[in-house]
């Protein structure tokens, strides 16, 4: 059965570089909404979509995405905010469509470390700045995962080997 791992959290808080290295020592692929999803597909939004109306239309495209690889028996790791509890309830239903197993992880990276990380970024451009006006609003919608949805909580320090343990855990738990 194919596995679904969910990266969830702000802007800066490390959800890429994890998904990358879970990606890595799992063997399993990487889909990222940043750059996988959100550049080929935000084009082709309806002409005079809100924003709100955009992100809905690149979302539902991601989720398809995501649910064509589950068909096919291949498990994914899924880099994107999911910000919002009904985004993952969303990404919960594709998951459950697809006879796959949801493990979300979310990076809870408080906000002085994502200023630290954004202010070094806006010297060296390793990634993509976010301007503050959407960095206060990711903050302001940002809803922690609750028990019911089981996520995987993860500190900047952590430690690669205990995420992969705890992942591990789940995956064989099921």
């Amino acid at each position: 059965m194919p596995v679904l791992i969910a990266m969830c959290g702000l802007p800066f808080s490390g959800k890429s570089v994890l998904a990358e290295a879970l990606s890595r020592e799992l063997r399993i692929r990487l889909l990222s909404y940043d750059h996988g999803i959100y550049p080929v597909h935000s084009r082709s939004a309806p002409a005079g979509s809100s924003v709100v109306g955009e992100y809905d239309f690149v979302q539902a495209i991601a989720r398809r995405e995501i649910g064509a690889i589950l068909t096919g028996g291949e498990s994914l790791i899924y880099d994107d905010l999911l910000l919002q509890r009904e985004d993952r309830r969303k990404l919960a239903a594709v998951a459950e469509a697809h006879w796959a197993d949801l493990v979300l992880v979310y990076l809870d990276t408080p906000l002085p470390v994502i200023d630290e990380r954004r202010a070094a970024n806006s010297g060296t451009r390793r990634r993509v700045s976010i301007p503050e006006a959407s960095m206060r609003f990711d903050i302001s919608v940002l809803e922690p995962p609750q028990d019911a949805e089981g996520a995987i909580y993860v500190s900047p320090d952590y430690v690669l080997a205990d995420v992969l343990a705890r992942v591990s855990a789940r995956l064989t738990g099921r």
